[in-house]
């Protein structure tokens, strides 16, 4: 199932839900999205973003990239960015998944530091309560309990509600860390095509403040020009200064709704002397210049 050259690459907010085209995080009911995109889905992946299907009961069988799953019971399957995946669940069977962008994933592993960083959840997981001894079985039912308050809170219109959300994500990408520490396994059959770009998107999220260039990330993977945009088009669909721009305008958007700062300290903050020159940037990505970005979405 995982042997195809080509692999679609799905981008929830635009193939699935346009409300959250710009959107880091999407929270749905499984059936909800089964409904659309089929019971039995084919291999496909998220260029950018990592995903946590959360089953509550019924057989599944989930392939990601070369590793098969079968369960019959409640279960967690975590998928990196990038990294291609199928699954079929049970009709009727029920669950929730987590969409969350690469620079969530990311940011946490920065936080926690140390060595934890570069093996925070870069391989794929699988948990289900059978294989866990009582302490870790206690943590996985209070990882699942947590999918009830998330549900919650993204239905709610509650005061500080993306911050809330943003914490309790937090406490359940640790939680599945914590619960995959000790079965790690060494993934080597990943495509070499696979894994250049979830190095560069890696480079990109540690330099894309200081380092916009094409050859600066080149030199860091030892590729020339021509591979990386190769690679880049054929896993995502875009080429790596599309990738390297997006970044940058998605951390400005963040910054401009959630932060109050001066076009100044976000331009200089973003790598940009000139907040003219940024803000002209800004515009031609987006349509609309900072101010106006910040009023559409302060709005109501």
């Amino acid at each position: 199932m995982m042997t195809k050259e080509w692999i679609p690459n799905l981008q929830i907010g635009q193939d699935y839900d346009n409300k959250y085209r710009d959107a880091d995080i999407h929270f749905d009911r499984l059936g909800t999205m089964a409904d659309f995109f089929g019971r039995d889905m084919p291999v496909h992946m998220h260029a950018d973003f990592c995903q946590i299907h959360f089953v509550l009961s019924g057989k599944t069988q989930f392939n990601i990239d070369q590793n098969q799953y079968k369960t019959s019971e409640a279960a967690i399957f975590y998928t990196p960015p990038a990294t291609p995946h199928a699954f079929l669940t049970e009709a009727n069977a029920p669950g929730y998944v987590l969409t969350l962008h690469h620079s969530i994933v990311n940011t946490l592993a920065e936080e926690l530091g140390g060595h934890t960083q570069n093996r925070f959840l870069i391989l794929p997981v699988c948990l289900t309560s059978a294989e866990m001894n009582p302490k870790k079985e206690k943590v996985f039912k209070t990882t699942l309990a947590l999918i009830d308050i998330i549900k919650s809170e993204w239905a709610s219109e509650l005061t500080y509600k993306s911050d809330a959300i943003l914490g309790l994500i937090k406490v359940l990408l640790l939680n599945i860390f914590r619960l995959s520490e000790s079965g790690e396994k060494a993934n080597s059959s990943t495509r070499h095509e696979v894994e250049i770009y979830k190095h560069f998107n890696r480079l990109v999220e540690e330099n894309y403040k200081a380092e916009k260039t094409i050859c600066f990330y080149c030199q860091q993977l030892d590729i020339n020009e021509s591979r990386l945009n190769y690679v880049c088009k054929k896993v995502s669909g875009a080429p790596p200064k599309t990738i390297i721009n997006s970044r940058v305008i998605l951390e400005a958007k963040r910054h401009i709704i959630h932060a109050n700062r001066s076009l100044n300290e976000l331009s200089y903050d973003l790598g940009y002397l000139d907040p003219s020159y940024f803000s002209r940037f800004f515009q031609i990505k987006t349509g609309l210049t900072p101010s106006e970005y910040k009023k559409q979405n302060n709005q109501g």
